[in-house]
């Protein structure tokens, strides 16, 4: 009678401290995905004044939605599989830049955009091309 109490005590010991564990896994958890903000930077392309065939890059002014929204939309367009390649050519009206990594694309609806890390051009439809125009008028 004693052995299955100690038994019955040490299971519900064991089913408590697996409660807490998982409870604690979850909390921490939860707080790790509160994402940190990444160093976004979004540039428009303008022709220079002292050469119609010189052009450059001006910094558009950013508040944290802006940041947020173009996050999400960066990541994603970062994990385009090989399958949303495509062939073209462009401008590069707009460019979000994340430390050495950017994504350029052009202000007409083409819905292509230009990934540096692996030199090439995806098709990929989004709202981020409107938005982007907004954010840097």
């Amino acid at each position: 009678m004693v052995e299955n109490r100690e038994v019955k005590i040490a299971i519900i010991v064991g089913i408590i401290m697996i409660t807490i564990c998982l409870l604690a896994f979850i909390f921490s958890k939860s707080n790790n995905t509160t994402t940190e903000l990444l160093d976004i930077k979004v540039y428009k392309l303008f022709d220079k004044e002292e050469s119609e065939d010189e052009h450059e890059y001006r910094t558009c002014k950013l508040n944290v939605d802006d940041i947020k929204t173009l996050q999400s939309e960066y990541n994603k367009i970062m994990r385009l599989s090989e399958s949303k390649r495509t062939k073209g050519q462009i401008n590069g009206d707009y460019k979000i830049m994340v430390e050495d990594k950017y994504i350029a694309f052009d202000a007409d609806e083409s819905n292509n955009v230009y990934r540096s890390d692996t030199s090439a051009l995806y098709n990929y439809n989004s709202t981020i091309y409107e938005y982007v125009k907004k954010v840097c008028e």
